[in-house]
């Protein structure tokens, strides 16, 4: 089912939503002219990365104009990448949304009671907030630094602020190409943008329902479900109530982490190649504004591409940082801490372990086992199914950058 503008304000991805809605990409209303809308964002895309390559392929382009005009490709082309598939099926993301939603509500019922749970499952929903509506802002000040710029600093030579037209001298349609570069980069990089902060969103609520999970694991004890119950242990038949109560708690525990699993595998489905898409160009974009910064004899070019170098950065990590956070609340090497007034575990595979399972009954030591022998299996996310995204990743990324920047200066020092 599609969402509209009430039923999003529900949901748990609702800044995201909202803010790709205003970019054209996830409509919150059935209407024609929304479709239209959406065809116009990526036609003016489109023709953006037209410009761009007829512009590197004029002989008249110099190496610092080229720069300019390849990081502005380079950023369009990832978000068309996004915005064409997105916008192709938005029924999967649609999916995606309402299983999430499902989720969280049924770990928000059962921590409900709890203070301390229900923090853990709100205050990443706050954050993830936090950062989108920050990358949003950054975004917006992006803009206010690259497309008035020819203005300020070359006034009446009529310089367009992202791609220049050599054969006709920028004095063709002068203020209709102005107006239609700045919508085509400000609408696309935030398309693209705005596609990495729906999916860090999304890891960031999976980590903290697994977080959820691993607390509720080695929170099983004897003594729980003994409070539960309202009986003391040396009552008639109170310990195969008690053994009864462990194994259903367990049980409930368990079928959450299947649905998260499988919720897992669907996402990794969905976010591989756009995650592989964005690293590409990140790498590419960071390299050569990089280059430009430093090799630029122009003060505006390189207070541009100063001003810019977060943005591809910050795509890369928003991936890695999030990607992380899942991969390290299943991970079976994470020692445990003692939190939450018990001993738990970050991994799912030690918080089964560090649960009351010593003289438990044989059918919840069975599932126990069967638990711990999925969970030692770590989550990871792919990019093109074969590069792990993690922390190590960025770092590794942002050296393959900077190799390259190293590459094109000696080239260019030749």
């Amino acid at each position: 089912m599609a969402f509209s503008w009430s039923t999003s304000g529900h949901s748990v991805l609702k800044l995201n939503i909202r803010l790709l809605c205003l970019f054209g990409m996830w409509p919150l209303c059935d209407s024609p002219l929304y479709n239209f809308y959406s065809a116009l964002v990526l036609t003016l895309g489109v023709w953006n990365c037209m410009e761009g390559a007829l512009t590197v392929g004029y002989s008249g382009a110099d190496l610092e104009e080229t720069n300019l005009v390849l990081i502005n490709s380079f950023t369009t082309c990832s978000g068309l990448a996004k915005g064409i598939p997105f916008v192709w099926d938005r029924q999967q993301y649609y999916a995606m949304a309402h299983r999430l939603n499902a989720l969280v509500s049924k770990q928000s019922e059962a921590c409900s009671k709890d203070t301390t749970m229900a923090d853990i499952l709100q205050n990443p929903r706050k954050r993830a907030s936090r950062v989108s509506l920050a990358i949003f802002l950054s975004l917006v000040v992006q803009s206010i630094v690259w497309f008035p710029m020819p203005l300020i600093l070359h006034p009446g030579e009529r310089r367009l602020p992202l791609v220049q037209h050599y054969r006709a001298g920028n004095n063709t349609y002068y203020a209709l190409s102005y107006v239609v570069q700045c919508r085509a980069a400000n609408h696309v990089c935030h398309i693209s943008v705005g596609m990495d902060c729906l999916l860090a969103t999304v890891m960031i609520l999976v980590a903290a329902q697994l977080k959820v999970v691993t607390i509720g694991i080695a929170a099983l004890s004897s003594e729980q479900a003994d409070t539960e119950l309202g009986v003391k242990y040396r009552f008639e038949g109170s310990h195969a109530s008690s053994q009864n109560t462990l194994y259903r708690d367990l049980c409930l525990c368990i079928e959450s982490h299947q649905q998260i699993l499988r919720f897992v595998k669907d996402l990794q489905r969905l976010m591989d190649p756009i995650a592989m898409t964005q690293f590409v160009f990140s790498v590419l974009a960071a390299c050569m504004a990089l280059f430009q910064a430093t090799y630029s004899t122009e003060l505006a070019a390189v207070f541009q591409c100063v001003a810019f170098l977060p943005v591809p950065g910050g795509q890369v990590f928003l991936y890695c940082w999030a990607a992380h956070s899942v991969t390290e609340e299943h991970d079976p090497q994470k020692e445990w801490d003692v939190t939450y007034g018990c001993q738990r575990a970050e991994a799912v595979s030690t918080a089964g372990y560090s649960c009351s399972w010593v003289g438990s009954s044989a059918a919840f030591k069975r599932v126990l086992r069967l638990l711990l022998c999925r969970a030692q299996k770590r989550l990871v996310f792919t990019a093109g199914y074969c590069y792990p995204i993690d922390r190590a990743a960025f770092l590794l990324l942002v050296n393959a950058s900077y190799s390259y920047y190293a590459l094109l200066g000696q080239k260019n020092g030749r």
